[in-house]
């Protein structure tokens, strides 16, 4: 049996029962492949003391392992639910324990970081999404990271070629790190109208208000063009920087450009699908992402695609959408965004575009990799 570490899941997403962070639905979706390919009595889930609720709703095929250590459990019971702690679990070596006593011969950490990441006596896999955090943490932080990655106790998996060349190339790490893709699962026909919203057509971004994700790019080049298309913008994501956030406002209240931009926060997922059903073009200026989910889901929808090529954005769109070089140059951006809506792309061409990109990131696809990659653990 194979134990599976879904600790990582925010407190905020058992709690609403609504999954917002794209590590955590990465891992939603392997676990129903699972389930589908007959293979959910192989795993069990190790999760959260808070957790154990939702987990058996949600995934009511697995058998579910408690992560828990007194202090942590009564300080919540104390707090009613204020205060978690539930990394000190991590911490003290409880988690180790609880592992190594729930029956598994091995251990897989879905995501692997150095916050959620354990050592144990277990055979061990580790998906890594990307190494930002050795290129931008702390020297601490980067430091350990590149100890964990090049553990020969740990088996790593890579979820794009971009996130392994660049372990590769920054850690010299020497192991063989096979590429498994994430999965892209989602049902676009239940969708609610987002109040805010006017029927009118816009150029959407589904992204974080983060400084990697660049969105401050998108907006430059959108006053650029404001007046040379009916279009609006809409920004919208499930995490933010306050910098980010308040540079943005700023940016709009300046410009004069309230009226033609709307930044969400947290919609709900049918407002998502709506939102993705009813726009006219999709952006994304990202500089860094370990595999790039946005975009497909956008390519999926049949709407036109702009990206960046930064890290992985190109190979997770498969080269079949628009790019600008210059992932910082809104001018480029601007110009790009005009010819699209010029010339928009026939509807046979979007469909062809959609069907490539869902065959390749079906989840049971996806499932069958790992299932292999397990095999003789299982």
């Amino acid at each position: 049996m194979i134990a599976i570490d879904t600790t990582f899941f925010a407190h905020s997403e058992a709690k609403s029962k609504k999954l917002t962070y794209s590590t955590s639905i990465f891992t939603a979706d392997l676990l129903d492949a699972f389930v589908q390919l007959g293979q959910s009595d192989k795993f069990c889930l190790i999760v959260n003391f808070n957790h154990v609720d939702f987990f058996k709703e949600r995934f009511p095929a697995y058998k579910i392992i408690v992560a828990k250590w007194w202090p942590v459990t009564l300080l919540y019971k104390l707090t009613r639910g204020r205060k978690t702690a539930a990394k000190l679990i991590k911490k003290c070596g409880a988690f180790r324990k609880i592992a190594e006593k729930s029956g598994a011969k091995t251990i897989w950490f879905p995501y692997a970081m150095n916050e959620t990441f354990v050592r144990t006596k277990l055979k061990t896999f580790a998906t890594i999404h990307d190494i930002y955090r050795i290129h931008h943490g702390t020297k601490k932080d980067a430091a350990k990271f590149t100890e964990f990655i090049n553990d020969n106790t740990t088996s790593l998996i890579a979820i794009s070629n971009y996130t392994k060349n660049d372990i590769i190339k920054t850690t010299g790490c020497k192991k063989d790190i096979p590429i498994i893709p994430n999965s892209i699962v989602f049902n676009v026909s239940r969708q609610q109208k987002v109040p805010e919203i006017e029927q009118k057509k816009y150029i959407l971004d589904l992204n974080a208000y983060i400084e990697k994700k660049n969105p401050m790019t998108l907006l430059k080049a959108f006053n650029l063009i404001k007046d040379k298309t009916d279009l609006n913008l809409v920004f919208c994501g499930g995490y933010k920087e306050d910098s980010i956030w308040n540079k943005m406002q700023e940016y709009i209240q300046a410009n004069q450009i309230s009226s033609r931009i709307k930044l969400l926060f947290r919609v709900k997922d049918e407002e998502r699908n709506w939102l993705l059903a009813n726009a006219a073009l999709f952006a994304t200026p990202s500089l860094f992402e370990g595999f790039g989910r946005t975009p497909v889901e956008a390519a999926i929808c049949k709407i036109p695609v702009i990206s960046t090529k930064e890290t992985s954005l190109f190979e997770a769109t498969q080269g079949l959408c628009n790019y600008v070089e210059n992932a910082t140059d809104e001018k480029e951006l601007a110009e790009l965004i005009l010819n699209i809506i010029e010339n928009p792309p026939k509807a046979k061409h979007l469909e062809e575009i959609a069907q490539k990109l869902k065959e390749r990131y079906k989840k049971e696809n996806c499932g069958k990799l790992y299932i292999l990659r397990f095999r003789s653990y299982i």
